[in-house]
């Protein structure tokens, strides 16, 4: 029976246990109906884990950490950060997958930038670069590769000039027919680059500064596609780029 896969919509087949062995020597992969439905809820939680992080997860989480590393409790919570302030950066990282099993790592370092600004989007990206390593090899190949597309230098300029920055935080005011145009840009260089990447996801290069307004706006689009700085990019990771995003200005 012919159906398509639901963790990453992949077109499948429902065959009868008689058939797996036949299968296998036609060089099918055969997944058993359980570890099937496990990918799939585990996808669903990945998908979704920033909005399953409660309150009570975080203080669980720190008290788990604080048994390891009590001093480092003591310096950052309450007096440089609540914790609501550090559920807001942890949501942050989980709605682009970065995984938060780091806590350490991640509170050191916002510990340290807490007294400069409490703004979340400006401290989680201090915690992708403390996890740049992680964030990298999710996205390598068996060769330590990355591969991914860029952005012309005046998308991102384009992008950057409609970040609006005040006192209550920063946002991305871009018109929605330039917005929807980038966005379709940019998907059709990954979907060209799909082809190219010997079955890798390709990402989304970009300067440090814009990384995370392309990542807003193209998360409803393109929820899937992981966007990384330059900066992300460690030592012994190698990088494959199969394309440029341009957007003509035909006004």
């Amino acid at each position: 029976l012919e159906t398509t896969e639901p963790a990453f919509g992949l077109a499948a087949i429902w065959i009868p246990e008689a058939q797996r062995s036949t299968a296998e020597q036609r060089n099918y992969t055969v997944v058993e109906p359980t570890s099937v439905l496990a990918t799939h809820i585990t996808e669903l939680i990945r998908r979704h884990a920033a909005e399953l992080l409660t309150r009570q997860d975080v203080h669980r989480l720190i008290d788990n950490l604080k048994e390891r590393s009590p001093k480092l409790i003591e310096d950052v919570i309450p007096d440089r950060l609540k914790i609501g302030e550090i559920q807001a950066v942890l949501e942050l990282l989980l709605r682009e997958r970065v995984p938060i099993r780091d806590l350490e790592t991640i509170l050191e370092v916002v510990g340290d930038w807490a007294g400069r600004t409490k703004d979340p989007d400006v401290l989680a990206e201090y915690g992708r670069n403390a996890l740049a390593r992680t964030i990298c090899e999710i996205h390598a190949d068996n060769d330590m590769t990355i591969h991914g597309i860029t952005l012309d230098p005046a998308v991102e300029d384009a992008i950057n000039s409609h970040v609006e920055r005040s006192d209550r935080g920063s946002y991305l005011t871009m018109p929605p027919a330039m917005a929807n145009k980038t966005v379709a840009e940019i998907r059709k260089e990954l979907e060209a680059a799909a082809t190219k990447s010997g079955g890798t996801q390709p990402v989304i290069l970009a300067s440090p500064q814009v990384r995370q307004w392309i990542r807003r706006l193209i998360e409803s689009a393109l929820p899937n596609a992981a966007v990384l700085g330059y900066n992300e990019v460690v030592r012994g990771i190698n990088i494959r780029t199969h394309g440029m995003v341009t957007v003509n200005d035909e006004s």
